[in-house]
């Protein structure tokens, strides 16, 4: 019954309920040269590497449907960090080093100081019951997938179902990563959304997106959370890019990223209704993002340079309703879901050619002339 539920739309299933996972990698699923490999990490984490044949994606199905890596376009995308793999935990910062988390939903950001809570909420290291590997086609062709079940339930307060799903596509560099989340409860669940996708911060990157770089559209934050501690000259950098926050376009070692830089920001949309964004690295080529705001309303951009963690996140999709969201310049508000309504958000992360790049950067522009 729960295979049938998470495999609607697909021509073939794994449940991953049934899989021994081992030291040793193991096939479990292969059409073609989409195949579906079960290992678990020395840590003990499981995890499934989902593979096109030059690209693969590391999941772990039962610990937050977390994405540990990814390699696309013949390179690492994924963040740098200081861990060489996941740890089996549910405490944020004690594994933090993966390309995507799920975060959310009962809350995100930092916990304040009379809250007792992970940072990011309950999802980014949820524990899942049902995990299964998917193959099927859809209108971008082929692909193979993991998906999963993750039913949060909490005495008087919440209960809702999460189904992530990530997938990979034949015969190119792409990943689509959705979820879908459903109020179980008699009462309102107030949403409380990040998709939290962290690319490798490249020297020399160039950060280009469907944003207009002012102030007033692209907002630094200035207060300095818990888990943070401001170097020097870090202050007078972040009141420089309170006033002009495209100083923070450019990814050179010479600019203060440590420990973070965080903008929330008003996204625009191209006449389909979605935002685009790119890492263009020197070389042409570029790491790609794109959502519907139409989904969550607010966005986020992140940056970190430590020497111990390279990240960017350039575009991060955020439903909060502590978060003000305008998208084109129009408020946008979101009600809590009722009972059996739902949440739903996709994130496209691609890695383009630089003729891909080029094109996608002429697209961008064409929506800033159009949204100015």
């Amino acid at each position: 019954m729960v295979l049938s539920r998470l495999s609607e739309g697909a021509t073939a299933a794994v449940d991953l309920r049934g899989v021994a996972f081992s030291d040793a990698e193991r096939v479990i699923f292969r059409a073609g040269v989409l195949t579906a490999t079960a290992f678990r990490f020395a840590s003990g984490v499981d995890a499934i590497k989902l593979s096109n044949g030059p690209d693969e994606v590391v999941v772990l199905p039962f610990q937050g449907q977390h994405v540990w890596s990814a390699r696309l376009g013949g390179r690492d995308v994924g963040m740098k960090s200081m861990f060489d793999m996941p740890r089996p935990t549910q405490k944020f910062f004690e594994t933090y080093g993966g390309y995507f988390q799920h975060a959310g939903i009962t809350a995100i950001g930092a916990p304040g100081p009379m809250e007792r809570r992970e940072q990011h909420g309950e999802l980014p290291n949820a524990l899942y019951r049902d995990a299964a590997v998917l193959f099927g086609e859809d209108g971008s062709g082929r692909y193979i997938a993991v998906t999963g079940r993750y039913n949060h339930t909490v005495a008087f307060a919440t209960n809702y179902e999460a189904v992530p799903l990530l997938k990979l596509y034949e015969g190119r560099p792409r990943i689509t990563i959705g979820i879908t989340v459903t109020n179980l409860k008699s009462t309102p669940l107030t949403v409380h959304y990040l998709g939290h996708l962290n690319w490798r911060a490249r020297e020399g990157g160039r950060l280009v997106g469907t944003l207009h770089e002012t102030a007033q559209s692209m907002r630094v934050r200035q207060e300095t959370p818990p888990h943070i501690q401001p170097g020097p000259g870090y202050v007078e950098w972040i009141a420089k890019l309170a006033k002009d926050p495209s100083l923070a376009g450019t990814l050179i070692s010479d600019k203060i990223f440590t420990p973070e830089v965080v903008f929330a920001f008003d996204p625009l949309t191209d006449d389909e209704g979605r935002s685009h964004f790119m890492q263009v690295h020197p070389d042409g080529t570029a790491d790609y993002t794109s959502f519907s705001p139409a989904n969550t309303g607010a966005a986020a951009r992140w940056i970190c340079r430590t020497g111990d963690q390279e990240a960017v996140g350039m575009a991060f999709p955020v439903r909060s309703p502590d978060e003000a969201a305008c998208v084109n310049g129009q408020p946008i508000t979101h009600a809590p879901l009722g009972q059996g309504e739902r949440f739903t958000n996709e994130i496209v992360a691609a890695v383009f050619t630089p003729a891909e790049a080029d094109a996608m950067a002429r697209h961008i522009e064409a929506v800033k002339r159009q949204r100015a």
